[in-house]
């Protein structure tokens, strides 16, 4: 069997197994809480903010929002259906003059939100899950410049009251990438809005939200090599800022708004092309970072997700 069949295998298996995950997730399945509490999850749960995912790859993280506590894993697979000369795609001469390609997207999300703070809730805990396939264009602009809308559209469920969402998400991330010294200077401006279907009243809740953030990095090589690829650190700074707010119930039971976010991380990775892991893929970018701003707080792991701009081989 082929490296790149065995790759797709594996692909499509991490795919089986994360859709399998989201879709028992999004079956009513709370184990308890089934009395009517004072206070219903779905009026103080922003839906809508919750799976809007980010795209740097694998993600699992905590976010504290007043009484309340999230925790998401965020499982994102794509497929290439028009390949462009870059990310380790092997190069052609059908494909070395292209600057427009397809990927399809598949993200799975599941995890739970606590309110042990907020003592009207029956419910402790909520189980979230969704699947949101979609479809990525990628343009690119310049040799250092990539301009990356996408569309995602799926299924959103909580296992507390059978809660269900359309959730639809149009975006557009944007990427360029300056040589400066040793340094590998990364700006990333993004721009996103989402919107959710429900047949249940959410109260205040907000079914509609946009986003804007700039992500900011600089990754420095290291002095040595694997087998045969130079590694690098690197630092970064995103921003976000939300012109329709996000809002969460504190443990008061007052209504608080979000305006802005900010997160700060470091990464791991490879400078120009990341060596085989194990004969089967592309060792992937690592990395952690820290969310807060306007009382909200918590951290992220990453595991891939990189820009798809990187400077040329040497």
């Amino acid at each position: 069997m082929g490296l790149h069949m065995v790759s797709a295998v594996r692909l499509r298996a991490l795919a089986v197994f994360a859709l399998s995950a989201a879709i028992s997730t999004l079956s009513p399945a709370l184990a308890h809480g089934q009395e009517a509490p004072s206070l219903d999850p779905d009026q103080v749960l922003d839906y809508g903010w919750i799976y809007s995912r980010s795209d740097d790859g694998i993600s699992f993280g905590d976010v504290n929002l007043g009484a309340q506590s999230t925790n998401l894993l965020s499982i994102p697979i794509s497929f290439w259906m028009r390949r462009l000369p870059c990310c380790g795609n092997r190069i052609t001469p059908e494909t070395e003059d292209r600057t427009f390609g397809v990927r399809l997207r598949l993200t799975s999300v599941i995890g739970f939100a606590q309110f042990d703070s907020i003592a009207e809730f029956d419910v402790r805990s909520v189980n979230l899950g969704a699947i949101f396939p979609g479809i990525e264009l990628l343009f690119k602009t310049g040799e250092l410049s990539m301009l990356r809308p996408y569309l995602d559209v799926g299924w959103a469920a909580t296992g507390s009251t059978e809660t269900t969402l359309v959730f639809g998400e149009l975006g557009l991330r944007t990427e360029f990438v300056f040589p400066w010294r040793r340094w590998e200077l990364g700006l990333e401006p993004r721009l996103k809005g989402s919107y959710s279907f429900t047949d249940i009243e959410l109260g205040d809740a907000d079914l509609s939200h946009i986003s804007i953030s700039g992500k900011m990095d600089a990754r420095y090589p290291l002095g040595f090599t694997i087998r045969g690829q130079t590694p690098d650190v690197g630092v970064y700074f995103e921003p976000s800022w939300f012109p329709n707010d996000i809002s969460f119930q504190t443990a008061s039971g007052e209504q608080k708004k979000v305006k802005a976010q900010y997160e700060v991380g470091a990464t791991f990775g490879f400078r120009f092309l990341a060596p085989m892991l194990c004969g089967l893929f592309r060792w992937p970018r690592l990395g952690i970072g820290w969310r807060f701003g306007d009382g909200t707080g918590g951290w992220q792991i990453r595991i891939g997700g990189d820009r798809v701009t990187r400077l040329p081989l040497p």
